[in-house]
């Protein structure tokens, strides 16, 4: 496998990259306050923290999906207890509150503010690391839209990086979190597809192709990462393999689904048939910052 520089991402599934801490501590740059691409932390007394007990880590998760919205606490049970809630929940979840609380190092609820209805968890623009995410990842997509392929693979490269596991990773059966981590999770794919088309126009198909056959086994439905594969391979010199990439692409979808390829596998497939000279490596300088 080639050898990477320091600025190429690496090819683990969260293609985080290389040079950029796993946490953004408010020592580096901008303050993060709040980690949810992963396990759930705080930024506290300078180190990240998490509540020991799952229902608080929960509680925190859940106003984290709504912050800067007061949450009822009728709806923080229905969260916590989906099936059928103790009859001690009121008791618990203000326990939990104050668990929470106390790991954050908000004993007087400045963070977690008590409302008449329930609950206010405040944060700034730059507080959530999903926050952060969103907008490198959508100043990414912009940038490549523009032909801006150069920022683009800095911003999404960026953006990819803040993620530490998948989305609130030691959250499990709170409906509005798992929904969220769904949401993200499809952003984070999204992400990944611009980034590696930028990366592919700069030139970049030697290193990427361990990296896409990865996300391909990872994703094996997704087409345009199926595209990415076969347009990095044909780059290598390696014609057939990409190719064969389409064919396993269509048995998939057949068998899965009853559906063809769409349209930009097809064109891919077609354009490597041909050697179309739109599916060569790009020459040095053709691209834009």
């Amino acid at each position: 496998m080639p050898q990477q520089d320091s600025n190429i991402p690496c090819q683990d599934w969260t293609l985080r990259a290389n040079g950029y801490a796993p946490y953004d501590t408010p020592v580096n740059g901008a303050p993060l306050r709040y980690h949810v691409l992963g396990p759930v932390e705080a930024y506290h007394a300078g180190r990240w923290t998490s509540p020991r007990q799952a229902k608080c880590r929960s509680v925190l998760a859940v106003l984290l999906v709504n912050a800067n919205q007061v949450v009822p606490a009728a709806v923080l049970r229905q969260q916590l207890w989906p099936l059928k809630a103790p009859q001690t929940a009121a008791k618990l979840l203000q326990n939990y509150i104050y668990q929470v609380r106390r790991a954050l190092g908000d004993p007087h609820g400045r963070q977690i503010c008590t409302r008449p209805s329930g609950y206010l968890l405040t944060a700034g623009r730059d507080d959530l690391d999903s926050d952060r995410f969103t907008a490198l990842a959508t100043a990414g997509h912009r940038a490549l839209a523009e032909g801006r392929v150069e920022s683009a693979a800095g911003d999404l490269r960026r953006a990819l990086g803040l993620w530490r596991g998948p989305a609130f990773a030691d959250i499990e059966g709170v409906p509005a979190v798992t929904a969220e981590a769904s949401r993200l999770e499809e952003c984070r794919l999204s992400a990944i597809d611009a980034w590696i088309e930028a990366e592919l126009a700069l030139g970049q198909h030697n290193w990427l192709v361990p990296a896409i056959e990865t996300l391909v086994t990872a994703h094996p439905l997704r087409e345009r990462l199926r595209a990415h594969l076969m347009l990095a391979l044909y780059r290598t010199g390696r014609r057939a393999d990409a190719l064969a990439v389409f064919h396993d692409l269509r048995r998939t979808l057949v068998d899965a689904l009853g559906l063809e390829p769409g349209t930009e596998a097809q064109q891919m497939h077609t354009a490597i048939l041909r050697d179309d000279p739109t599916v060569r490596v790009p020459a040095p300088g053709a691209v834009r910052g």
